[in-house]
């Protein structure tokens, strides 16, 4: 069986992205690996001991990150599995494009389906392109899913959209600006 690589943020436009991986694995008869890559801050390793609000202990930056990022994914992929197609989750640290291109690579991945939020110009070129990094550099065929902005997103609109962080990565965001 086949496996299509389906990297998710948690923004407002991932559950459009899921349902388009739903679709594409029902039409090919795939699995899905659902990923969540999260590139924290340089300066706040993963090892580093946070004391998050909600916690009675202290804990490593990445058991947050991973629990919180757990957390996000269980609903999605109880709306994968719903849907009755098979799929597992993984949360991964590094810098995305690269993490979902190793992943890829590790997981032998047959396509790899991920969300753009469209940004162009000065924006695209300030804040990078994750999407045009992967489709320069996969080994696989790419779709992309493009964000279509609606009312209740807290966005602009897709191009200016950040809102793709978790709970607990805005939180190691905000500990590491001190």
């Amino acid at each position: 069986m086949s496996l299509i690589l389906v990297p998710l943020d948690f923004s407002d436009c991932a559950l459009n992205v899921l349902d388009e991986a739903v679709r594409f694995a029902r039409a090919f008869r795939s699995r899905l690996m659902l990923l969540h890559a999260s590139d924290p801050p340089r300066s706040l390793p993963l090892s580093a001991i946070v004391q998050p609000r909600d916690a009675q202990t202290p804990m490593r930056v990445e058991a947050v990150l991973r629990a919180d990022a757990e957390a996000h994914m269980e609903p999605m992929l109880r709306v994968a599995r719903t849907r009755g197609i098979e799929a597992e989750a993984r949360v991964a640290f590094g810098p995305i494009a690269e993490v979902i291109l190793e992943v890829a690579s590790q997981e032998r991945a047959d396509m790899i389906l991920l969300g753009t939020h469209g940004r162009t110009g000065l924006l695209r070129v300030a804040l990078g392109s994750i999407a045009e990094d992967v489709l320069r550099h996969a080994e696989v065929p790419v779709i992309t899913v493009r964000s279509q902005h609606h009312a209740g997103c807290a966005a602009s609109s897709c191009g200016t959209c950040t809102v793709g962080q978790s709970d607990a990565e805005r939180l190691v965001s905000a500990e590491d600006d001190g």
